[in-house]
């Protein structure tokens, strides 16, 4: 198999496809590798950004930006849900020899992608002054966070468009394509970041126009690839208006993504509310230190997403195509590799922190607070990954509940709550000790169900 492959055609289609032939580990790594190099280059800017804010402009500045954080993570999780369900739905179409159909979701998705980007932002907008105040964002933050949010939240349309491109290219199997456009907007972002931060001396809002103007020029490139052929999947305007039912299994298969991404930024939105609320008089150090090591989490868990990412795409084809054992192996995989993963993750989090708060700041009372939360908190590292590469399984298998279940499962039922109740009994210790004990538990959940539901699957495909 040439690792040259540039995109798939008619062929990959059929029983021909390395998606369906090749080794499963083999062709597991070939899947993620690219897209875990394109997230990484990708979400490099999430750590450039919070190092040029926090160096550039200012501890405060990272605290402003950290409190309305929450809010940019769930459009991010809107928009993942919608390219996400969408590239499902494909990768099952193009996996079943149905290429005029993965054409009319692909159409169908940027339709919806345009559409909800307008609602939402344009009631984050008009409400934002309530939502600082439900937030609990501390006065001394608000200008900035606002200076900071507003552009965000005008040019979101422009991310919402490219995302439904790109995973439209991973998901008919092309992640080199993936890969350029999103590392082309990180490069982008970094380098606006820098010429507006530090050379325009445009503060906080720099960042924000960094991020639109580099979203703009990613979706150029985008739409350039798109028109020379890279992508199965085709544009067809007369799609754009389709049937009821397809846009529901769009937001029905991407829900998992949703509850995932969505949840992220709920937990984040109660974490600074917890900490304002129970340590008001040192609610401004929290949630800096907190805001730099979630940017850090973010950054050092996405390659277990890239591998989410493969595995939904491989269990999906292979689902498609009725090969059972093959969809079996691909979670194995998945879950070695996201298990090595997790381990290095919490050795560099839990146990040696130091380093990468220094990169942010030599603030010494953030530091030490920060060395204080990440040695608890990300103790659950390796327990997470296993969550997510069960809610691939499902999702690329077209089993939207048991994937939307086991997420929430961690999330909605286990950690939330607990974020609520423990304070009232540790006190501050009690936001961080909630994270491992929900990750931990969910952890045991999925992957329980997950192999148990692939024996059953197998076994009776064999008789």
């Amino acid at each position: 198999m040439s690792v040259e492959l540039a995109y798939i055609d008619n062929k990959h289609a059929n029983s021909e496809s390395p998606l369906l032939k090749s080794p499963v580990f083999q062709q597991f790594l070939y899947m993620a590798l690219p897209t875990i190099v394109g997230l990484v280059i990708n979400g490099m800017y999430i750590v450039v950004n919070g190092l040029f804010i926090s160096r550039g402009i200012g501890p405060h500045a990272m605290g402003a930006v950290s409190a309305v954080f929450p809010i940019q993570m769930f459009l991010l999780a809107i928009s993942t849900m919608q390219g996400s369900g969408m590239a499902s739905i494909i990768s099952r179409h193009l996996g079943a020899k149905q290429q005029e159909e993965a054409s009319r979701v692909f159409s169908a998705s940027l339709l919806l992608a345009v559409g909800s980007a307008i609602i939402i932002s344009a009631l984050f907008l008009i409400f934002r002054p309530a939502i600082y105040a439900l937030l609990a964002v501390p006065y001394e933050f608000i200008q900035e966070a606002d200076s900071y949010l507003v552009p965000v939240l005008i040019f979101s349309v422009i991310g919402f468009i490219s995302n439904q491109i790109t995973e439209s290219f991973r998901a008919s199997g092309n992640p080199k394509a993936m890969m350029q456009v999103l590392s082309t907007g990180s490069v982008l972002n970094i380098v606006f970041d820098a010429l507006f931060i530090f050379v325009f001396k445009w503060g906080v809002a720099g960042a924000a126009w960094a991020t639109a103007c580099a979203m703009a020029l990613a979706l150029l490139l985008a739409l350039q690839l798109q028109s020379k052929g890279e992508n199965v999947a085709k544009f067809k305007p007369q799609y754009l208006i389709s049937k009821f039912k397809v846009y529901a299994d769009i937001i029905s298969f991407g829900m998992p993504v949703l509850l995932s991404h969505g949840g992220f930024s709920i937990i984040m939105a109660i974490s600074v509310y917890s900490i304002s609320i129970v340590i008001p008089e040192q609610s401004a150090t929290l949630i800096s230190a907190h805001g730099i090591l979630m940017r850090c989490y973010m950054f050092l868990f996405l390659p277990i997403i890239g591998m989410m990412i493969a595995l939904q795409t491989l269990s999906a084809f292979n689902y498609g195509a009725r090969q059972y054992q093959r969809v079996q192996k691909a979670y194995i995989s998945a879950l070695i590799c996201s298990t090595a993963w997790g381990l290095i993750v919490t050795a560099l989090l839990c146990f040696n922190p130091e380093w990468l708060l220094q990169l942010f700041t030599q603030n010494h009372e953030i530091i030490m607070e920060g060395k204080k939360i990440a040695a608890i908190c990300f103790l659950g590292i390796l327990a997470s990954g296993v969550c997510m590469m069960s809610s691939g399984l499902f999702q690329g298998m077209g089993k939207a509940l048991p994937a939307m279940l086991l997420d929430a499962a961690r999330t909605y039922i286990l950690l939330i709550p607990l974020i609520f109740v423990l304070p009232m009994f540790f006190h501050s210790t009690g936001i961080w000790i909630s994270f491992p004990i929900a990750d931990f538990i969910g952890g045991t959940i999925a992957l329980t169900f997950s192999s148990r539901y692939l024996m059953k699957l197998t076994k009776t495909h064999k008789h």
